[in-house]
């Protein structure tokens, strides 16, 4: 085994399905962003004024422009029939041995779901419902044989007139559908989120504080030295603004109040750029930082990427490649670099060994005495205060509810009763828990008649 420091290349996916966007809104989402007014007709031939800068004066406008419509990031998938096509492509072992890193191993994937759930309009066609497109991946990654990839976390806030195409910033105003995203997936799926990725790049103290209560891990960092202030949309810190977060590709815990800054809270943030968009992208310099911190440091270092399954992927993943390859190679025989998924490239950057993770990972025991749920903490610690309680009633609601503490952070009960609910209500209960090694550990209950009729213990997702 290599004694070298190793670059962890970490590629983010924002996995939100198809995306339908007419020419009227491209024109729209300019006079927005740039808070500029365009008088021309919304036609392919007038979009293609503006982008070859014949439309407005100011020079340094027109430059913004054309990288916003570099045509890679206005062409959207807007079918599952198009995103398939490329998924099939890029899912293939042959594609993905087409990059190779320091140690013979193909590209991975990082896979961060979203359900698109809780809105009233969906201007953009997106695939609405509870599951959809967690089922949709799940499915092509089995058909593909592509167990090297994993499935993370990727939640959008929803606004307040509950438009899909409408970016928004609370998980407090989101909290009812973010509790049913999470319970579906734990009860239909035997899944608890482990990685997250911030929606629209952006946290806030209320999705700072519930990632400290769930997620060990948080992919969202995106500190860099840039002005990007003539983007209304990205300005004042509205958002994805990680000012003054750190810029130097180092794993971080964040304040608790500020969660751009270094502070005492439990969960660590890896720094991840964009592949190819309009800011904050990744760069042959960028990579090059991340290579010269190994180096110095003679540790492991986390460099992620991030992009949307949306958009052709390939033409992002490629150049990035060419620049990855070019860096390493001025470094050979000082750094390794090699593609990871993002639980194993946190855990060797922190670096907590096989050893350890597998002596200390977290096992919870659950039981009833009676109508009183007790979950025993067996080995390791849970993540958070107290381990997640998913309930689906025989009337197919899923619902989310706190446990009472016993005496210490080994014990927790949950009693079904007429207060909460009763036992001859609910079709199934279960209960999971993360780790510090973002490993966990899941107990569910089939229950009919108010009666137990089935247990089943699971040890890490299955997906």
């Amino acid at each position: 085994m290599s004694q070298l420091p190793i670059i962890h290349i970490v590629h983010h996916i924002d996995t939100e399905g198809p995306l339908h966007e007419p020419i009227s809104e491209i024109f729209k989402r300019l006079e927005t962003t740039l808070n500029v007014k365009i008088e021309l007709e919304a036609t392919p031939s007038n979009l293609e004024i503006i982008r070859e800068g014949n439309y407005f004066e100011d020079e340094e406008l027109n430059v913004i422009i054309k990288r916003i419509l570099d045509p890679q990031l206005v062409n959207f998938k807007s079918s599952w029939t198009e995103v398939d096509e490329m998924l099939m492509r890029m899912l293939s072992e042959s594609y993905r041995n087409k990059f190779q890193d320091s140690f013979g191993g193909g590209w991975i994937y990082s896979w961060h779901i979203i359900c698109h759930v809780g809105f009233n309009s969906n201007e953009r066609r997106r695939d609405l419902g509870y599951l959809n497109i967690f089922n949709h991946y799940e499915e092509i990654l089995k058909e593909t044989n592509s167990k090297q990839d994993k499935l993370y976390w990727h939640f959008h806030p929803i606004s307040f007139f509950k438009e899909a195409h409408i970016s928004a910033t609370s998980y407090l105003n989101s909290m009812d559908v973010l509790n049913q995203v999470i319970s579906r997936r734990l009860i239909e799926k035997k899944w608890f989120p482990n990685v997250n990725r911030a929606g629209f790049h952006t946290v806030r103290p209320d999705s700072n504080w519930f990632l400290e209560q769930w997620i060990p891990f948080d992919a969202s960092n995106q500190g860099i030295d840039e002005d990007n202030s003539t983007q209304v949309d990205a300005s004042f810190g509205r958002f994805g603004d990680w000012s003054g977060a750190p810029d130097d590709w180092s794993v971080y815990s964040p304040d608790l109040y500020d969660w751009r800054k270094k502070g005492n809270l439990k969960r660590k943030i890896s720094r991840v750029l964009n592949l190819k968009t309009r800011f904050r992208n990744i760069s042959e310099q960028e990579i090059r930082n991340a290579f010269e911190l190994a180096s110095n440091t003679n540790d492991d270092v986390y460099l992620g990427v991030t992009n949307h399954d949306f958009r052709e992927m390939s033409s992002e993943i490629e150049p990035f490649y060419e620049d990855l390859k070019k860096v390493a190679e001025e470094y050979k025989g000082k750094v390794n670099f090699k593609f990871s998924n993002a639980v194993d490239a946190f855990n060797a950057v922190l670096k907590n060994s096989e050893s350890e993770i597998k002596e200390n990972g977290v096992e919870i025991d659950c039981s009833f005495e009676k109508n009183v749920l007790k979950v025993d903490v067996k080995n390791g610690e849970i993540w958070g205060a107290q381990p997640y309680l998913a309930i689906k009633t025989n009337m197919n609601d899923y619902l989310h509810d706190n446990f009472d503490f016993g005496a210490d952070s080994k014990v927790f009960y949950y009693t079904f009763d007429r207060i909460t609910i009763e036992l001859d209500k609910i079709q199934e209960i279960t209960v999971a828990t993360n780790d510090k090694f973002g490993g966990n550990s899941i107990v569910s209950f089939k229950i009919k008649n108010g009666e137990v009729v089935e247990k089943l213990v699971q040890q890490g997702n299955k997906i």
